[in-house]
């Protein structure tokens, strides 16, 4: 996606960052995708991400397939699956096999095709964004 910059936090920002953490208040360009389910969209039980628009996470990028992953709440953690897309899945740079799903922690670096995403709990986002 032209022009949109994902934040991750690395070891090396760890260093010298003052509180161990860039601040997304720093970053000028990026997007928020909510995890929210869209009212009778398919799939109750996950959050689908994909470039159509009956997707719950809308990605408008040629590299991302119609529908090209999932992520839902198992128990009190968070899981991510790639949909069997045409491009890939990837969690911390390791490819996602299609359907076989992978505990995600936050922050996670997530690739979806080309897209570089990061995925955050509500509370390490309220940290990243600066929050007290």
């Amino acid at each position: 996606m032209s022009g949109v910059h994902t934040l991750t936090i690395d070891q090396e920002i760890e260093e010298t960052m003052p509180h161990g953490r860039e601040s997304l208040k720093q970053v000028a360009d990026f997007e928020l995708f909510p995890l929210t389910k869209k009212a009778g969209a398919s799939f109750p039980d996950r959050i689908t991400i994909g470039r159509t628009v009956n997707n719950d996470v809308v990605i408008a990028d040629t590299s991302v397939s119609r529908f090209h992953a999932y992520v839902r709440r198992d128990g009190n953690q968070w899981v991510v699956a790639d949909a069997g897309s045409k491009n890939g899945s990837w969690l911390e740079a390791q490819s996602l096999a299609p359907r076989k799903e992978r505990v995600l922690r936050s922050p996670a670096a997530l690739r979806i095709g080309d897209v570089d995403l990061t995925f955050y709990v509500a509370a390490d986002l309220f940290d990243a964004l600066g929050g007290t």
